[in-house]
């Protein structure tokens, strides 16, 4: 009798412990369940690239000399977007963010304020590179992306300084892609992508990145009769920034091809002289 009690004794504590691990085990489960089920997985992806390109974007300050009424100069300032491509600094944005400006001050997402200074123009694309002697440490250059593959309803993040607000985001899909927008007399941007991400007055220049975190293309423009946000954006395309990237950060190509151009056209004018 007494080992049967002792039996007896002994494993009620166990099935006791056992019965709060099991209700402890459902609540866990329950709790983690909840705390999953607050985000999708799209939302999950649309936070991790945003903390994944938030360091690379910045917002560009610009002074530019304005005149009142009476013709006296003043200093006007105005605000765009950008996005760091290497790391020395190099940044690229829209060339009408730039223009005709005398002072630029481009603020990083860690706060610091850093002077730059033009060093590369694309007119006829209406891009611009400008470029920051800031420690290596805290450049962080953003990938770019493929943009001739890019397909209509495709999901997309515009990251930008609207109206100054520094790394705004907003989200949206491609609209439509292979536009050819007309951004000024002289501009036409070929093959522009349009989206619905909301795009406003300071996000020119930012960067339009795809969901792996790269930059598919360059906030540059949007279609709208109020001059806000009605839905209709348009972007430069990657492959145009890298194809004239090489040239904007040196000059050397450009003269080098100058060069052999005058070169070539030299042989056939001696070739052609010597046949006549």
């Amino acid at each position: 009798m007494l080992c049967r009690g002792e039996v007896k004794t002994s494993r009620s504590p166990n099935g006791l412990g056992a019965g709060l691990g099991l209700v402890f085990l459902i609540i866990s489960l329950i709790w983690e369940t909840g705390t999953a089920a607050a985000l999708t997985k799209s939302e999950e992806n649309t936070i991790r690239v945003f903390q994944q390109v938030a360091p690379g974007v910045v917002n560009i300050t610009t002074t530019a000399v304005a005149y009142d009424f009476f013709f006296n100069p003043y200093p006007a300032e105005g605000s765009g977007s950008g996005f760091i491509v290497t790391e020395e600094g190099h940044i690229v944005t829209n060339l009408h963010v730039v223009r005709d400006q005398v002072e630029l001050e481009v603020t990083l997402a860690d706060g610091s304020k850093w002077p730059a200074r033009v060093v590369g123009k694309a007119p006829a694309s209406d891009l611009a590179l400008i470029k920051i002697e800031a420690p290596r440490e805290a450049v962080k250059p953003l990938p770019l992306g493929p943009s001739k593959g890019v397909q209509v309803g495709q999901k997309v993040l515009a990251v930008g300084s609207p109206f100054g607000l520094g790394h705004t985001l907003t989200t949206g899909t491609v609209s439509s892609v292979g536009r050819d927008v007309r951004v000024s007399r002289e501009v036409v941007i070929r093959g522009a992508i349009q989206t619905n991400a909301a795009i406003n007055p300071g996000n020119s220049g930012g960067p339009l990145i795809n969901s792996q975190g790269e930059v598919i293309g360059v906030n540059t423009a949007i279609f709208s009769p109020t001059g806000a946000n009605v839905g209709i954006g348009f972007a430069i395309p990657s492959e145009t920034v890298r194809q004239l990237l090489p040239g904007l950060v040196s000059p050397w190509p450009r003269v080098v091809s100058w060069v052999l151009a005058a070169v070539l056209v030299g042989l056939f004018v001696w070739w052609l002289r010597r046949r006549l």
